[in-house]
């Protein structure tokens, strides 16, 4: 399958990846991940054994065995260990592309409604047919012969399916402490409210925290600096904008919250290596 290389090391490290059209990995992992990112595809995430925590778009989430939490494509993650208690994960990734057309075959409303990002969760007979699908799909993989990427097109409807009938959505986490609750509302409040000027002591009294500590407990809990996180969020709508919108680039700068064009623009070409302009031009030659 297709192999592309997404890197930029002027991103200070937030979006390296190497994307293929359909992968699947299993494997025990106690390492925390030192920063926050996001992939250019859907990504699935799925533990067996142990517990983690994951800072997903504004939200922090407890992941059990039997829980599964959807990555759509640009989801800004972080996935935090315990290094004492190892954690079974199996993680699928797939682009859109390699789902292109699956919407005629499940339904369009239940490929939709399987994608949404959010943690859902799985029991007794649900659970057991989730986890046969995912040892059939690692099968496939390893065996990769001429009929193995329409076998996993198969199982893949059929786990869009699963995920369908249990339900998804993003829903916030009760059982956090009231320091990670405080930085839920802060992120939360930064993701809804990006097109507004948005300050490091706006956010931190929203956080009931001096500047100060709500900095430090911001990068600990969600892997971000608050201006990363901010530049993050007003960067993705901004790609989006420049690639199914007809704004001028002044008009999106105004509407992501930068407070220029000029600002805009070198920021932009800073994080992708091209102009707004010319990322216009050709979306598919920027470092996204």
């Amino acid at each position: 399958m297709a192999e592309q290389t997404i890197y930029d090391g002027k991103r200070d490290g937030h979006y390296r990846d190497r994307a293929m059209e359909f992968m699947i990995q299993k494997e025990v992992r106690n390492k925390s991940m030192t920063s926050a990112h996001y992939h250019p595809y859907y990504e699935i995430f799925y533990v067996t054994m142990g517990n983690c925590r994951m800072f997903v778009g504004h939200s922090l989430f407890t992941v059990s065995p039997g829980e599964m939490v959807i990555l759509p494509p640009s989801t800004l993650h972080r996935t935090q260990y315990d290094e004492k208690i190892p954690v079974e994960r199996t993680t699928v990734s797939f682009t859109p592309k390699f789902i292109d057309g699956m919407g005629q075959i499940v339904g369009m409303k239940t490929l939709e409604e399987s994608l949404c990002m959010g943690k859902v969760i799985f029991n007794g007979q649900s659970r057991e047919r989730l986890e046969v699908i995912f040892e059939n799909l690692l099968f496939e993989d390893k065996i990769n012969d001429k009929f193995s990427e329409a076998a996993k097109k198969t199982l893949l409807s059929e786990l869009f399916v699963c995920l369908a009938r249990n339900g998804s959505g993003l829903s916030e986490e009760k059982l956090m402490n009231e320091t990670e609750a405080n930085i839920q509302d802060a992120a939360k409040h930064i993701f809804e409210h990006y097109s507004e000027e948005i300050t490091l002591k706006e956010a931190s009294s929203i956080a009931g925290m001096s500047e100060t500590y709500f900095s430090k407990k911001f990068r600990e809990v969600t892997g971000f600096g608050f201006k990363e996180y901010l530049t993050n969020i007003r960067m993705q709508h901004a790609i989006n904008m420049l690639t199914s919108g007809d704004l001028t680039i002044t008009e999106i700068a105004i509407e992501c919250g930068f407070p220029d064009a000029n600002y805009f623009g070198d920021t932009f070409k800073k994080r992708t290596g091209m102009s707004p302009r010319d990322f216009r031009r050709n979306p598919s030659a920027g470092k996204l």
